[in-house]
C-alpha cells in the first residue's frame, strides 16, 4: 500500500521534521483543513495541544462528528483504518520516555480525503514539538508501526462509543485488537444516525465490534437503533 507521510511546515512538529532531514511530504496548510489526497492512505505528524499540558504522544483519526467544525466537514468523519493506526499505537507504547501514549477520540479534520488519514500527534507545548530527539523517536515508531502493518494480530475490529476524548480503555483493547473510530461521550448526544452509522462504516477494515463505554441507557438505546442493519457484536463496558 501506498501510505503517504506528511508535515506542514505551517505546525511546529512538521518544522522539526523538515530540520532533522526526513524526505516525507511537505504541505503548507492548517492540518485541521488540508487538502492533500495522495497515496492510498496518510499519516500525518503535527502538534497537539491541551489545556492540562500534559506530554503526551497520541494517535487518532480525522472528523467532525457534530455541527461543531474545526476544520472539514460537519457531521463528517474520516475513512479509519484499524490495523495502521493500531500497528503505530503499539509501536509508539513502546518508545521508552515518560510521557503519555493514548488514543485519542475522532476529532477535528479535514474530512476531504477518500483514503485513511492517520494524526500522529507530540504534546502539549514547544518544549516537545521542537525537541528533536522526542520528534524522532516518534517518528521512527510511527515507520516501524507501517513497517508491520500487515504482520499485526488484531482479535477484533472495534469502533467505541462513549468515555473520554483520552480513552484508557480503547488504548489498552488496542494491545489485541485493532481501532477505528472512537466518538467520545462529550458528542454521543449531538450525533446524528448517519453519523453513528460513519463510525462503522468509514473503515478500511470491517468492523466487527462496537464497545460502548459507560453511555446510560437512553444513549446505548439510540446507538443499538442505528446499526440495527449491521451484523455486529455489541458489547457494554
Amino acid at each position: 500500500m501506498d501510505i503517504k507521510l506528511v508535515y506542514s511546515t505551517s505546525d511546529p512538529v512538521g518544522l522539526t521534521i523538515k530540520k532533522l532531514g526526513y524526505r516525507f511530504e511537505e504541505i503548507d496548510e492548517d492540518v485541521t483543513d488540508f487538502h492533500y489526497k495522495n497515496g492510498e492512505a496518510i499519516v500525518i505528524f503535527s502538534r497537539h495541544e491541551s489545556k492540562a499540558s500534559i506530554p503526551s504522544l497520541t494517535v487518532h483519526y480525522p472528523g467532525n462528528p457534530s455541527e461543531e467544525v474545526m476544520g472539514g466537514e460537519p457531521k463528517k468523519l474520516g475513512i479509519a483504518y484499524p490495523r495502521l493506526l493500531t500497528s503505530i499505537l503499539r509501536e509508539i507504547k513502546k518508545i521508552d520516555l515518560d510521557i503519555e501514549k493514548t488514543m485519542e477520540a475522532t476529532h477535528h479534520g479535514p474530512t476531504y480525503q477518500n483514503v485513511p488519514v492517520i494524526f500522529v500527534e507530540i504534546g502539549s507545548d514547544k518544549t516537545y514539538w521542537t525537541n528533536e530527539r522526542i520528534v524522532r523517536t516518534l517518528v521512527d515508531s510511527t515507520l516501524k508501526g507501517i513497517d508491520k502493518v500487515d504482520e499485526i494480530d488484531c482479535r477484533d475490529y472495534i469502533s467505541g462509543f462513549g468515555g473520554p476524548h483520552y480513552s484508557k480503555l480503547f488504548t489498552k483493547l488496542a494491545d489485541e485488537s485493532c481501532i477505528g473510530h472512537v466518538i467520545s461521550k462529550h458528542y454521543v448526544d449531538k450525533l446524528d444516525d448517519k453519523v453513528i452509522i460513519q463510525a462503522i462504516a468509514n473503515s478500511v477494515n470491517n468492523i466487527n465490534k462496537v464497545v460502548i463505554d459507560s453511555l446510560n441507557s437512553r444513549q446505548r438505546e439510540r446507538i443499538i437503533a442505528a446499526l440495527k442493519s449491521f451484523d455486529i457484536y455489541i458489547q457494554f463496558r
